[in-house]
């Protein structure tokens, strides 16, 4: 094979290493289903990448775009439809400039089943190619117009389009013509001048045969090496080629690595070659007819089972800082993996909701939440609540424990009787004169810091729902109007 034929291979993998530290996204993340039977997915955007990206979601057996917004900058969402009992499927797709020129960047279609060939609405679409755009050699059978990819845990799947429809391999005795499927490991190609193709083409004994190959230059001479790694499968069907080979071959070479690659990234170029010979000398000659624009196929299989959803737990709760400069931390978990939709605090009031801001956006791992929350009198006045799905919330108080009994100073209100028994009357709450305004706000939680009842100036023992409660000590929680000092905390005990 002559050093054109590789030097057609080559020149999109190095193109593609200066991009090689660039992601085009990054922490791809899910929440549960919400009240709208929707799945939020969120991704972080790359800042060098213009707003272009497209999230697409398997749907009625095709592949559809759905429409992002950005809730934060440089954060992007869309809403998937979900099915209990089916799992979600999306992919992630762009495009960005590298050495003046345009590379997209795609999630590859993750396929259930090696069957060849694959459905070509199951195949992650890569990119239109301009039809007419030959290098050397123009023919409607060497003009590429798309390529789409996908994969298995074993085989790789590349389709290929072209301006006539027909992938014809021998033009006549004397000529032929080669398709390529070219991939090549963005992080090396460069220092190892290596690329590695699926080549379509007729079996021309001493130039070239089908099958997979390893090839490189050395560039000491610039000879070209060239490595027969193992076997295809290809098809012409429905006017477009179908090519695949077995990640284990490719693995089995030691200069491409292990499977998934690094950075999970391959780059991708199709092409077309012309192969000539010459009668007399049998020598071939070789014309570049068309390669397509340049990809980077980023294997990440994004699917999200849809079951019951198990709410997130909230642990190690605590507040660290110095006075006036408190910041309340709390772990974050989630068997899911889902992210929180809602993960906030109230300090005093409901009103004054702060959000938490995560250590990490991996919600697979524990996840560390703090938040600013500047000076507090004492540990009972904030409440966490966080939600992955804005139905069912979880929640957790900062409460003194049953154990301490230093409370903070009551203010003057009296709690009669106290111990109270339910079933013998109601308890009273009767604050002195000039403290019983119209809007005295009253809240009873339990031990856990969990909203039991709203209340004016009496309790009977029920819940918010008119449920008994149990026996166990409570607080009753207002504000103090004396002093202005903010909420206050008084025990109770319930003894049936």
């Amino acid at each position: 094979m002559k050093r054109l034929v590789l030097l057609s291979l080559l020149v999109f993998a190095f193109f593609l290493l200066s991009a090689q530290d660039l992601t085009p996204w990054q922490y791809v993340r899910h929440s549960a289903v919400d009240i709208n039977g929707q799945v939020h997915v969120r991704f972080n955007g790359n800042p060098a990448i213009p707003e272009n990206y497209q999230l697409l979601n398997w749907q009625n057996n095709a592949w559809t775009e759905l429409p992002l917004t950005s809730p934060e900058t440089f954060v992007y969402e869309a809403l998937l439809p979900a099915v209990t009992g089916q799992t979600l499927k999306y992919r992630l797709r762009t495009s960005y400039e590298a050495m003046g020129q345009s590379i997209t960047a795609v999630n590859p279609a993750f396929l259930s089943a090696d069957t060849f060939p694959p459905a070509l609405n199951a195949l992650g679409y890569i990119a239109d190619d301009p039809a007419g755009d030959s290098i050397n050699v123009y023919h409607p059978n060497l003009d590429i117009t798309g390529n789409w990819f996908g994969y298995t845990n074993s085989k790789l799947y590349c389709a290929v389009s072209n301006a006539s429809n027909l992938f014809p391999i021998m033009n006549s005795f004397t000529s032929y013509n080669l398709y390529f499927a070219g991939l090549a490991a963005t992080t090396t190609a460069a220092s190892d001048s290596t690329v590695y193709a699926m080549i379509y083409t007729f079996n021309i004994p001493g130039v070239i045969s089908p099958g997979l190959y390893k090839l490189g230059i050395n560039l000491a001479d610039t000879t070209v090496v060239y490595q027969y790694l193992g076997a295809i499968q290809s098809v012409v069907s429905g006017g477009k080629l179908f090519l695949s080979c077995n990640i284990s071959d490719l693995t089995a070479d030691p200069g491409f690595g292990n499977w998934p690659p690094e950075y999970n990234s391959l780059g991708f170029m199709s092409g077309t070659i012309k192969i000539d010979l010459d009668l007399v000398t049998l020598t071939p000659s070789f014309g570049i007819g068309d390669l397509s624009g340049l990809a980077q196929l980023v294997f990440e299989n994004h699917n999200y089972a849809i079951g019951q959803n198990t709410l997130p737990v909230i642990s190690n709760t605590s507040i660290t800082g110095p006075a006036g400069a408190h910041f309340l931390t709390f772990t974050y978990s989630d068997a899911n993996g889902d992210f929180p939709l809602t993960a906030h605090h109230y300090l005093n009031d409901p009103s004054t909701a702060v959000d938490f801001i995560p250590s990490s956006l991996d919600f697979t791992q524990p996840v560390t939440m703090s938040a600013f929350i500047g000076s507090i009198e004492y540990e009972f006045q904030t409440m966490i609540r966080v939600s992955d799905n804005n139905i069912d919330f979880a929640t957790d108080w900062l409460l003194v424990s049953n154990e301490d009994e230093t409370l903070p100073t009551p203010s003057a209100v009296k709690i009669y009787p106290n111990p109270f028994n339910p079933s013998k009357g109601m308890l009273h709450i009767d604050f002195f004169e000039r403290l019983t305004p119209p809007d005295a706000r009253l809240w009873i939680y339990n031990s856990r810091g969990q909203l039991v009842k709203q209340t004016s100036f009496s309790w009977d023992g029920t819940d918010n729902v008119g449920k008994p409660v149990g026996d166990g000590i409570y607080y009753l929680r207002h504000f103090d109007y004396d002093d202005m000092k903010g909420y206050k905390v008084n025990k109770i005990m319930v003894i049936r």
